[in-house]
């Protein structure tokens, strides 16, 4: 007979029971009495179980796929007022901060109302609140001292919502913002569209903070209020106010424009004699934090359509054009994290979409079609190797794609070796507990903008050929950035890394030492095969632009495209555009079931081929322009430039072909290739040819 225990599935009352016993403990030591015994809130626990009526080893049976869902705003804020109380004080109210703000800074009312949303939020994530907010708010001070001067824009108050939100056990959140057309405090962020407003909706696992001008009857304006949004319900919100923060506030909403349906301004009144100042509440900007569920929870990018994530780009790109971020990948990432496009391709377990290759190729084929810059900012891009590490330091990295705060980079080429990976100089030995790193990088891109980069090295146990991978914050000590300039795919700076003796914990390495060149292969099957996608977009829109001009451009008496030469590129050209997005769509499908080595010449071809047909497409569409293809009118000049950068990068057109030889052929040519003939003559007599090749005096000869 078996006498071992059945193991004790934990009931939901315990956590209960356990905070009630911490807030009973902490509210005696609040008080400074005398502490009771541990013995009797021993006693005071079990009894919570004996009322509920719970055995202590009583199992309490739950589904294998049962997940709890996020709560909406209005219910996680009633929870945190119901548990502030004069003992447990879990709200900072304005009135307490505004005495440490500088006499001329208006009052502390942002700082209260990222307190309480970082309160809110860690509800929203069955997170513990922050027992002791006021502390955290003296820290905040000594870790922002400039907060003291008062009123902060957008952009602060963004960064400051980050930090304070920054606790919470490595559980993903994006910061969005949107504000009003006539808005003086948008440094970044989107403005919201007079014909449709802003979303005032209210969501699970999602916080809104409405940031309103206050205006007095003469016109002089006193500053912004910010407020926690509660609800919404007929043309009235409720909201809590950090000036009041345990009422209820109700205000009702008016809209104003230049026409009777506009939505460009939004204010505020509060109801019939409740508010007697005669002020004016206009509403300015919406700051929203969103919890990025692994459950797919929140209306995150968790089980969202091909066609519903191009539609928010579209959106996203028209946004980024007004205010000249459109081809930065920072922007993009930031914006686009409230539709999960940072987090599409990584894993559901930390915040991502958990897309197959597949899904996404379709993704970056449309990025494509808007601008080559763009193929940086879907997914988790360069991130993606992060996957292979356990570490905390590289799992809140990953978390950080996901929200849009985060951007990888990567440094594997070098000043003398680029395709010659054998060249590589960059070297990691053993030093304690980490590893020292020595080298340079050179022709990398996206340095200036990344917050991390995967840099690869040789590995340090000394194995020929055998290379390591680190995961680096960008100012990690003793990692210095060189400039360098490229004439396309402006979006990312250009550059390389100078790095001596420079020590990394163990926590950096991406797998284990060594393991950098299967990371590295896996890695750009994948990256290759979605760049050959974003080049087929590309060169997509570029026919598109041809097709519209041949039409209506008129000389010689009538439309240009009755001269059929013309016609003759866009049919050649999309057919070709066509045939390689399928190629694409078979090797998507070969990585989805794990098979790179399939996928490998496919891929290695496309990233040749897809980029030259599309390179060829837009050269086509350009001519086709005359003098205005090549003026800025039009974009077909940066597509031509793009393309061509391209195509070195990321394994350049020629040693692509040569890769898409040797593995049909055989090694042979690879070496015929790559080394000196003179040198390995000899041994290539040796070997036997692979394939339906065979030697020949003079050459080869096919059978």
């Amino acid at each position: 007979m078996n006498t071992r225990s059945k193991p004790r599935v934990i009931s939901d009352l315990e956590p209960l029971v356990g905070s009630m016993f911490n807030r009973i403990r902490c509210s005696i030591d609040r008080q400074n009495r005398t502490q009771l015994p541990m013995t009797i809130l021993l006693i005071f626990a079990i009894a919570c179980f004996a009322i509920s009526g719970i055995s202590l080893g009583q199992d309490m049976p739950k589904t294998a796929h049962e997940t709890k869902l996020l709560l909406e705003p209005n219910d996680a804020l009633i929870q945190v007022q119901h548990l502030h109380s004069e003992n447990s004080p879990v709200i900072v109210a304005q009135g307490e901060l505004d005495q440490l703000i500088d006499r001329n800074g208006g009052g502390a009312c942002p700082l209260s109302a990222a307190l309480i949303a970082a309160q809110g939020i860690r509800i929203m994530a069955d997170l513990p609140v922050d027992p002791y907010p006021h502390r955290s708010a003296l820290r905040m001070f000594q870790s922002k001292p400039e907060l003291k001067e008062g009123r902060i824009d957008n952009e602060r108050f963004v960064e400051l919502l980050a930090y304070v939100c920054s606790d919470l056990d490595e559980k993903p959140f994006a910061i969005s913002t949107v504000s009003a057309p006539n808005s003086p405090h948008v440094t970044t962020g989107q403005r919201w569209s007079p014909a449709d407003g802003p979303d005032l909706s209210t969501k699970r696992g999602e916080l809104k903070i409405l940031a309103y001008t206050v205006t007095q009857a003469d016109g002089t304006v006193r500053g912004r209020h910010f407020v926690l949004l509660k609800e919404i319900s007929d043309g009235k919100l409720s909201f809590l106010n950090p000036g009041s923060p345990l009422g209820n506030r109700t205000f009702i909403i008016e809209y104003r424009g230049e026409s009777f349906s506009s939505k460009a301004q939004v204010f505020f009144h509060s109801p019939a004699g409740v508010d007697k100042s005669n002020q004016t509440y206009e509403l300015n900007t919406v700051f929203t934090i969103r919890l990025i569920s692994p459950n797919g929870d929140s209306h995150g990018n968790v089980g969202a359509s091909i066609e519903s994530v191009k539609s928010e780009m579209e959106k996203l790109a028209e946004r980024l054009q007004s205010t000249g971020e459109f081809s930065s990948p920072n922007a993009w990432r930031r914006e686009g994290a409230t539709f999960g496009l940072p987090g599409l391709d990584l894993p559901r377990e930390v915040g991502g979409g958990g897309w197959s290759a597949s899904k996404t190729l379709e993704i970056f084929r449309h990025a494509g079609r808007h601008n080559l810059n763009l193929r940086d900012v879907i997914g988790g891009a360069h991130g993606r190797p992060l996957v292979k590490s356990d570490s905390a330091l590289v799992r809140k990295v990953l978390n950080d794609l996901v929200a849009g705060s985060a951007y990888v980079a990567v440094a594997i080429t070098e000043p003398e070796a680029g395709t010659d990976m054998k060249q590589m100089q960059s070297k990691a030995v053993r030093y304690g507990d980490g590893f020292k790193l020595t080298g340079r990088k050179l022709w990398n891109a996206r340095l200036r903008e990344a917050t991390h980069v995967v840099l690869y090295t040789l590995a340090a146990h000394g194995e020929t050929g055998s290379r390591s991978a680190f995961l680096l914050p960008i100012d990690h000590p003793g990692l210095r950035i060189v400039d360098r300039y490229a004439h396309g795919l402006t979006g990312n700076s250009f550059g390389g890394l100078e790095f001596d003796d420079m020590f990394v914990s163990k926590d950096h390495i991406l797998g284990e030492d060594g393991d950098g060149g299967k990371i590295f292969t896996e890695h750009f099957q994948y990256w290759r095969l979605m760049q050959a996608a974003a080049a087929i977009g590309c060169g997509e829109a570029a026919l598109d632009q041809m097709a519209e001009r041949i039409a209506t451009r008129d000389a010689f008496g009538g439309p240009i495209g009755r001269f059929t030469h013309l016609q003759q590129p866009i049919g050649e050209y999309l057919t070709k555009l066509r045939m390689a997005m399928a190629l694409a769509r078979e090797a998507a499908d070969l990585i989805d079931q794990g098979d790179y080595k399939a996928a490998s010449p496919l891929v290695d071809g496309l990233k040749a081929e897809g980029v030259e047909i599309a390179l060829a497409a837009c050269d086509a569409a350009m001519r086709s322009h005359g003098a205005m293809g090549y003026s800025r009118e039009v974009d077909l000049g940066d597509r031509v430039r793009d393309l061509m950068g391209l195509r070195i990068a990321d394994g350049t057109t020629d040693v692509m072909r040569m890769t898409v030889v040797r593995e049909r052929y055989g090694y042979e040519f690879w070496k015929m290739a790559v080394r000196s003939y003179r040198d390995d003559a000899d041994e290539l007599d040796q070997q036997p040819l692979r394939g339906n090749l065979m030697p020949v005096k003079g050459g080869t000869t096919r059978d």
